[in-house]
């Protein structure tokens, strides 16, 4: 892996252990809750990353047909169409397979190639990357934000003590 597909597959594992630790104590009802008109769930919001990180790198990059391995684009999905929470975050994981794959196969010059999307125009590759990157913080972070907001959370508020205390050097659920 080239150095640029190095650093860009650490920032898209960076979240994921904060991302499953904000999912995996959620109850199924829990993953469907909405905090407010015009939000969306947990369940949709790891759903959109998924399908984000492999279809944007499908369509743009590779010029390959997105796929929907859920039967159903995200778009599309009505209620009854939902995954459930393991079959998504097994979904996460096949998507970050098929990221680190294609990461090790694009040598240094693949990330100034140029690249079109239909909304950002064109771009180099490494552009396309930086917003899968940002688009996996960003959701990373709604997920976190709805699951501590949700009545009866199980999810805990992590305490950065460190940054109080420089002699300590792990970070602790509170």
């Amino acid at each position: 892996m080239t150095p640029e597909a190095r650093a860009i597959w650490s920032a898209l594992e960076f979240r994921k252990p904060m991302v499953l630790r904000n999912i995996e104590p959620l109850s199924e009802a829990q993953m469907d809750w909405i905090p407010g008109e015009g939000r969306k769930s947990v369940r949709w919001q790891l759903w959109h990353i998924c399908e984000v990180e492999d279809n944007w790198v499908r369509r743009c990059l590779l010029d390959e047909p997105a796929r929907f391995p859920m039967s159903v684009p995200l778009a599309d999905a009505t209620e009854s169409d939902r995954p459930s929470k393991t079959r998504l975050l097994a979904y996460l994981d096949e998507v970050r397979t098929l990221s680190r794959e294609r990461l090790d196969a694009m040598s240094d010059g693949d990330f100034d190639r140029l690249v079109r999307d239909p909304d950002f125009g064109e771009m180099p590759a490494r552009d396309l990357w930086a917003g899968v990157v940002t688009s996996f913080a960003w959701h990373a972070g709604q997920i976190a934000l709805t699951a501590k907001l949700m009545p009866g959370s199980p999810v805990t508020v992590w305490n950065f003590s460190e940054w109080d205390d420089p002699t300590r050097g792990s970070v602790r659920p509170q």
